[in-house]
């Protein structure tokens, strides 16, 4: 069974990969990494504080379920702004891996920095 640890791992990897694909004419790439890298951070946090993870396709799921694993904790008022984030970041998920369509660099790179600012608020979460 994963544990929290391996799904921090791997949103790690996830970001390195978007990082990497962060160039011009990949940009669809890049923010696909990305959406994957923040999905496996929130299971990573929803894992570790609450013992679950989010099981549905809705994205409204994985903000509600990160919602109530860290209500009462030091990051509940901040969860609410991360959330956001991370709903932000998961609804370039159709675009980027279904739609067949190239991002525009602006937009990669906008997607990009709010994924690692989530992975990292994430690290700081578990550490």
């Amino acid at each position: 069974m994963a544990t929290w640890q391996s799904f921090l791992k791997e949103a790690r990897k996830f970001l390195e990969v978007a990082r990497e694909f962060d160039r011009p004419r990949y940009g669809s790439q890049a923010v696909s990494n990305a959406v994957h890298a923040v999905i496996a951070a929130n299971d990573a946090i929803c894992l570790r504080l609450l013992n679950e993870r989010p099981g549905g396709e809705s994205h409204i799921d994985a903000v509600r379920v990160l919602t109530r694993a860290c209500k009462g904790s030091p990051w509940e008022h901040e969860a609410s702004q991360r959330g956001q984030q991370l709903s932000q970041v998961l609804q370039q998920k159709n675009v980027s891996q279904y739609q067949g369509v190239p991002l525009s660099d602006a937009v990669a790179g906008r997607v990009l920095k709010q994924a690692e600012r989530f992975v990292e608020w994430a690290e700081s979460v578990l550490s």
